[in-house]
């Protein structure tokens, strides 16, 4: 292609908003631009489809009823496919939240995805929306990282998708849950709740190791939950500051040995159930 034809291509994308946010939040380079100009232009031109389309019956995108974002790694600029507004119902009766509020502004909350730090977890959520199907069991996603980096806005907007998309989903805080259980313990409330947890179709648990944990709720709760959903191929969700091996030893109680197997086996689920994915970046809080 020649320099004047590849200026040319840079002033027309440059021109776009959304593009140009994305070359300048990842500091792109003049040679990573020319380097990636055929997704660059691919990504112009499926904006100017989707930016006036009135509805499913005039998609022209060569995904049916899907739009693209950029995503950036190594340099290498790719398009990332999800589903457009118009292919989702207009219900939300399928989510439930526990110990947090249902607020459809949250819910629907814009996410930046334009920045290299959040390119796993976006490729994460593509995944796992494409991939799933009831009784087929689909890995979930254990996101973890700094408080304010935006795990729980994430999951917020993938429960409120999946549930347009028809599919049950239980939203729950869990510090709440675990002090809520702890007031149930011999009341029948406790196992309906139970229950419920184990069976409800996709769980996604907000702040796991922010609760005042006990043995009780690692061995009698969590553990059995993980343990039915993965014999069950239910898929769980999760969001925390720990990473893996800290949320070990948040579980572990000491130096007990056998308190040390027990964490273990918690991890090892949350391990077979789970892609973990670290979440960095610029704080929101």
């Amino acid at each position: 292609m020649s320099e004047n034809l590849i200026k040319e291509y840079e002033k027309i994308i440059l021109e776009d908003p959304e593009i140009r946010s994305f070359i300048n939040n990842n500091k792109i380079s003049k040679t990573v631009i020319e380097n990636n100009l055929a997704r660059f232009i691919n990504q112009y031109e499926n904006n100017k489809k989707c930016s006036n389309c009135p509805g499913l019956h005039s998609c022209t995108m060569d995904v049916y009823a899907h739009s693209t974002v950029l995503s950036l790694y190594n340099d290498t600029v790719n398009l990332v496919y999800y589903p457009c507004k118009y292919a989702l119902p207009e219900t939300n009766d399928k989510l439930e939240m526990l110990y947090f509020p249902k607020n459809e502004s949250l819910l629907n909350k814009e996410i930046d995805f334009n920045n290299s730090e959040r390119v796993q977890i976006f490729k994460e959520i593509s995944r796992f929306v494409s991939n799933y199907q009831n009784e087929e069991f689909t890995k979930g996603i254990y996101l973890y990282g700094e408080f304010g980096t935006g795990k729980t806005q994430i999951l917020l907007n993938l429960a409120s998708l999946l549930s347009k998309r028809n599919t049950e989903v239980l939203f729950v805080y869990y510090p709440d849950l675990v002090r809520n259980l702890k007031s149930l313990i011999g009341n029948p409330g406790f196992e309906t709740l139970i229950q419920r947890l184990k069976t409800v179709e996709i769980l996604m648990l907000d702040d796991v190791g922010a609760e005042n944990n006990t043995e009780f709720i690692r061995d009698e709760v969590l553990g059995p939950i993980l343990q039915y959903r993965m014999m069950a191929y239910l898929p769980v969700f999760m969001t925390s500051n720990y990473s893996l091996p800290l949320l070990q030893e948040h579980f572990s109680f000491g130096k007990e040995e056998v308190n040390k197997i027990k964490s273990s086996r918690i991890i090892e689920r949350i391990r077979a159930m789970m892609e973990i994915v670290e979440l960095k970046g610029k704080k929101y809080r």
